[in-house]
């Protein structure tokens, strides 16, 4: 007698579909999903909790709305805000279609705007006042009476707030921390004390991240770098450093902040991490449009470039340790020039493909070699180093030979059409910048040319400084 099965021709095997199932996709398929899902998370994230920001057309209208009827009777303006409007208006509050346009915050309308907004008030709107709260910091702290007048609308609805919404009570559990003038020092404390790491200030009130932007979270870190001392200046605390700044995104804060860590001596333990994080971060200390930022102040600006110039030295000695230590073994050369690294501006390699190849895979030079290092035409083993200091630049090779001088103004070389060392070697062999007098105890001396390296040559050079460089 025939099966089930068989009448009707139909062999099911559960284990066909698992095997349908598991390769129904393609690999490349199953990594696209997994990507895609992990970029969704980090953008959930991201995203700010509560009210979510209105498109920049509504609040631009609102905005519009507010400022054509202001002069209106009160009633009669009131009436022509929705609820839906009001939303609206609270995040137009700080708003400027242009440079020219009056922020309702910072001026006079802010209280007729208040009035509106507590008239038809909403609980969710203590989260769009506590960013804007956040995101004006600076601001409000020379704007006295719209501060005052914004924090207490804000402590009030929080302490009258009796709900359940979990991002509501966040801020209103928290308020209190933001309300005095120096909340920002109080918040870096209690960073330094819960043993938080400044990259994630935003757990220690339960928020997400993206309020790390906020004018009031660069206050934060302001005090974090000045508070944090002793044990608590380690490699993992630095490193949050940089990645606080890359998460709050402004050149202004990354400049004031790495600035601050390069030029204060109580970070000098972590100078390593410091000087690669920041030229990573900020750049090359030698280009200098790299280190500009507009409207800062008189004392914001020096300190920018006191680190510039710091962080330029310890690059240099770098330079130099390598020139005199892996190029050349000369410890008499290297132990000279390290005398004068505060007085060095900049630094030139000169030489072959190998050794710019060589000296690219020296972790501590290796991401400036390409700014500093320029290539011969033909190739040969020695290699140069050109040292830029006052209204000099002096010339030392890998073949010990002479110290070549020249006049800043007077060096008119190509140094990207160098063919051989031949061509920084433009003085005669007869033109000394110090020589030995035929008496001893005197030399001739020259602003430019030549100083060998035979003998006592330290004591020569330093002649010849004496006289044109000190």
């Amino acid at each position: 007698m025939p099966k089930t099965k068989d009448i009707l021709n139909w062999y099911f095997k559960p284990s066909d579909f698992k095997y349908t199932a598991e390769h129904l996709f393609s690999s490349d398929t199953k990594i696209q999903v997994a990507n895609s899902m992990k970029q969704m998370k980090e953008i959930i994230i991201k995203i700010p909790e509560g009210n979510k920001r209105p498109e920049k057309k509504l609040i631009d209208d609102i905005y519009k709305l507010f400022q054509d009827k202001y002069n209106q009777e009160y009633p009669i303006f009131y009436s022509l805000f929705s609820k839906r409007d009001v939303r609206v208006l609270v995040w137009a509050l700080d708003y400027r279609p242009n440079v020219n346009s009056q922020i309702i915050l910072f001026s006079k309308q802010f209280e007729i705007a208040k009035r509106i907004i507590t008239d038809k008030w909403k609980d969710s709107f203590i989260i769009s006042l506590w960013h804007i709260l956040l995101k004006n910091w600076d601001t409000l702290l020379n704007q006295k009476e719209q501060r005052i007048s914004l924090t207490s609308l804000l402590v009030t609805k929080c302490n009258e707030y009796n709900r359940t919404r979990k991002d509501i009570l966040k801020i209103s559990s928290n308020i209190n921390q933001f309300i005095k003038i120096d909340s920002p020092k109080e918040y870096a404390n209690r960073l330094i004390q819960n043993k938080i790491l400044i990259s994630e200030a935003h757990s220690l009130i339960n928020q997400k991240e993206s309020i790390l932007v906020y004018e009031y979270y660069f206050k934060v870190i302001e005090k974090y770098v000045e508070i944090i001392n002793g044990d608590n200046i380690e490699n993992n605390n630095i490193k949050a450093i940089y990645q606080f700044l890359i998460k709050q995104n402004s050149k202004k804060s990354k400049l004031l902040i790495c600035s601050y860590l390069i030029n204060n001596s109580k970070f000098n333990k972590v100078t390593e991490i410091i000087k690669n994080q920041t030229v990573n971060m900020v750049g090359d200390p030698i280009q200098k449009s790299l280190w500009k930022y507009s409207n800062l102040t008189e004392n914001q600006e020096n300190n920018i470039e006191l680190a510039r110039n710091k962080l330029n030295i310890l690059l240099n000695k770098d330079f130099i340790d390598v020139f005199f230590e892996k190029l050349v073994q000369d410890y008499r050369r290297k132990s000279y020039w390290l005398k004068f690294i505060d007085k060095i501006n900049d630094i030139k390699f000169i030489g072959n493909r190998a050794n710019y190849k060589y000296l690219t895979n020296i972790d501590n030079i290796s991401k400036f070699v390409d700014s500093r290092y320029k290539t011969t035409i033909r190739n040969q083993s020695t290699c140069a180093l050109i040292i830029y200091s006052k209204d000099f630049v002096f010339v030392e090779f890998t073949d010990t030979g002479a110290l070549y001088i020249y006049k800043y103004q007077n060096f008119n070389i190509n140094l990207n059409a160098i063919s051989t060392m031949e061509d920084l070697k433009t003085w005669s062999k007869y033109k000394y910048a110090c020589k030995n007098a035929e008496h001893t105890g005197y030399v001739y001396l020259n602003e430019e040319g030549r100083i060998t390296h035979q003998g006592n040559w330290e004591s020569r050079v330093n002649c010849w400084m004496k006289d044109y460089y000190d």
